[in-house]
């Protein structure tokens, strides 16, 4: 797969009000990164009725969806996906 088939986004399902919804954990290089050596990406939860949040670490990340009660399974997988993502975006180079 190349970089630009690689997914920027997961779908993810969480409870709310007794209700199973859909919504998505994606991460991005951070717009800032342009022009610089830095890699920082942006990590962000978005909800499928409303608003989205950015989190600062996988950690807060999974503590993010734990609340939303998202199953364990898959968490795991947002994980790897989260881990996985990271990875290929810490090897593509860096734009001119």
């Amino acid at each position: 797969m190349t970089n630009q088939e690689q997914k920027s986004c997961i779908d993810v399902r969480y409870v709310r009000d007794s209700k199973s919804q859909t919504g998505a954990v994606c991460v991005a290089l951070n717009k800032k990164n342009i022009g610089t050596k830095e890699r920082k990406v942006d990590i962000v939860f978005m909800l499928e009725e409303k608003g989205a949040w950015s989190v600062r670490s996988v950690t807060e990340l999974m503590n993010v969806l734990a609340e939303w009660k998202v199953s364990l399974e898959e968490r795991k997988q947002i994980f790897d996906f989260v881990a996985e993502r990271l990875r290929v975006l810490s090897a593509e180079e860096m734009p001119a």
